[in-house]
């Protein structure tokens, strides 16, 4: 007995094939993302697989009736890739949808700055003019529920008007729940709160520049801003607020030509750099309160730029603490660092130093922000740390400038600030005026 499959029992199962995989795929917005993606690529596969097996089978039916059909040949296969065609699409269409919602792809984010900046004196060779800032690519994959990372891409010019690529961050981490993810890869070092909660993205920040001690290595920072190593962070409910820590091992820094370099491919020696910040964010009535400590410890050996040899080496040790209120239209940050260094190569034995910053600014009809910083640094410059450092001097700043929000992703920043830098042994003492206009985006 011959089994006869009859073209209008293909067209059905075709059809009915096609709504249960359309309706099969509208399922995975209720399932994890990693389920999503790994079930939608499989469902489509299986989809296209079964279209062209039962097509190949309703051709030879077709083909086996009689030459009396009111469809000539031509018109059958039309009729048939049509069908074909539109159940792809209904595919497609779903697997798009799934992607705005966010199932596939990988998040990019975006960062940019322009500028006009005019100086009484000159500051790193310039006096005024028309600045490119930096061109911010952020980047968030994730590989399933647990694995995520975080990839940070930068390019900007430098004093010398030579383009620089950096990649600031790339960090891969996974989350064992919220109270702890274990991160490995070159990330911002987590002291105080500016360095970790204002990237090199410049719209997300309400001034045009981040204080000078804070800044990045090769733009005058006296601190270690980027590490290489691991990161292990999380929070827990604790009463009414929340517990944030961060605890860090990483390569140790080196300082060479001036310049405080994280070792991002090797350690220069064998002594790592360890710290830790821990922060409570307080809930209640005084909700948008955080408060703080942080501290850090490494060798920092310093290196003759032209032989590379070692010339010196230092115990740095930094602790301090911070606090932050962000609510109801204020922020308000503040922030202290003392350092107890100890001369490893000398008998100058340790050395006493701080740096702190206070900003404050209001925020009215959601666009306008006038703001105002203090910032000091007292730095001990018999202390091989900072005596080794182009930036390493003592100096003082008073900055005030306002903020306009033409949007949500653009901001025009007007500032002016002075500057008080004390004498070194390789410069005079030096008071700078300085005006900024700044245009910062994000996409």
């Amino acid at each position: 007995m011959q089994l006869r499959i009859e073209p209008r029992m293909l067209r059905s199962s075709m059809i009915a094939l096609a709504i249960s995989q359309l309706f099969s795929l509208s399922a995975y917005a209720a399932q994890s993302d990693a389920q999503r993606i790994a079930e939608l690529e499989m469902k489509l596969d299986k989809s296209l697989v079964r279209i062209e097996q039962l097509a190949n089978r309703l051709s030879e039916v077709e083909s086996r009736k009689t030459v009396g059909s009111p469809q000539t040949a031509a018109e059958k296969i039309a009729t048939q890739d049509e069908r074909i065609e539109q159940l792809e699409k209904s595919i497609v269409q779903v697997s798009e949808n799934a992607e705005k919602r966010g199932v596939l792809g990988v998040p990019l984010r975006g960062f940019a700055d322009i500028g006009y900046a005019h100086a009484s004196n000159a500051v790193k060779e310039r006096k005024s003019g028309f600045t490119l800032g930096s061109l911010d690519l952020y980047l968030t994959p994730e590989f399933g529920d647990r694995v995520k990372s975080i990839v940070e891409l930068v390019f900007e010019y430098g004093t010398d008007g030579a383009l620089a690529t950096d990649l600031e961050r790339l960090q891969f981490g996974y989350t064992f729940s919220d109270a702890g993810t274990l991160w490995a890869g070159r990330f911002h070092t987590p002291y105080g709160y500016w360095n970790t909660a204002f990237h090199h993205g410049l719209q997300i920040q309400t001034a045009a520049i981040r204080p000078r001690f804070l800044g990045f290595e090769d733009q005058g920072g006296i601190l270690p801003a980027h590490a290489v190593g691991l990161l292990a962070n999380g929070s827990m409910r604790v009463g009414e607020g929340k517990l944030h820590y961060d605890a860090y091992l990483a390569n140790g820094n080196n300082i060479t030509s001036g310049v405080l370099d994280f070792n991002s491919y090797k350690d220069d020696n064998t002594n790592k750099m360890v710290g830790a910040n821990l922060r409570y964010a307080l809930g209640g009535a005084l909700d948008g309160l955080t408060v703080g400590l942080h501290g850090l410890t490494q060798q920092v050996d310093g290196y003759e730029p032209v032989q590379a040899v070692k010339i010196n080496s230092t115990r740095l040790n930094v602790f301090g603490g911070f606090a932050v209120y962000d609510s109801n239209n204020w922020e308000v940050i503040g922030e202290y660092y003392r350092f107890r260094n100890k001369d490893l190569s000398g008998s100058t034995g340790n050395h006493t130093s701080w740096a702190g910053f206070a900003q404050a600014g209001y925020t009215f009809a959601d666009k306008w922000t006038p703001y105002a910083r203090f910032e000091k640094a007292a730095l001990d410059q018999t202390d091989n740390y900072f005596a080794g450092q182009a930036s390493g001097a003592s100096y003082q700043r008073q900055t005030v400038g306002l903020r306009y929000n033409l949007n949500q992703f653009s901001a025009l920043k007007f500032e002016l600030n002075r500057t008080k830098d004390e004498q070194t042994a390789n410069a005079p003492a030096q008071k700078t005026n300085e005006a900024r206009v700044q245009f910062a985006v994000r996409f």
